[in-house]
């Protein structure tokens, strides 16, 4: 059963109704104004994929083209790409971990430029 977005010609509020079958219900009409004044809309689609369908994508060598890692920024994108793809399971907090760990490894190789240590960034 599809969930159709419908606009009221006369309020023109936008609705979605659950509709059996793919023809317009004979008692539809606008949820806020009440006329049968309504079209249908096209609406977003959304593409759900499954666990192999991203684990595929994500081991594409397409998934690292451009990533220079021995640029921060370049590795910064990247991750912030990955946590795109992965969706809800990299949680809301994704990109914060990412620009966290770019501070610290600034600040690290800051600290190596002064003191003459290593760069290796050890998350590479």
């Amino acid at each position: 059963m599809p969930i159709y977005e419908y606009r009221c010609a006369s309020c023109r509020v936008t609705f979605q109704r659950l509709v059996r079958g793919f023809t317009d219900p004979s008692d539809l009409s606008c949820p806020r104004c009440h006329t049968s004044q309504v079209t249908r809309v096209v609406s977003r689609v959304a593409h759900l994929r499954g666990d192999q369908a991203i684990v595929d994508r994500l081991s594409s060598d397409q998934t690292f083209a451009g990533v220079d890692e021995s640029d921060p920024q370049s590795v910064a994108r990247w991750a912030k790409e990955l946590g795109r793809s992965i969706g809800e399971d990299a949680g809301a907090d994704w990109d914060e971990m990412v620009d966290e760990m770019i501070d610290q490894e600034r600040d690290d190789t800051r600290r190596d430029h002064t003191t003459g240590g290593d760069t290796d960034l050890g998350w590479m």
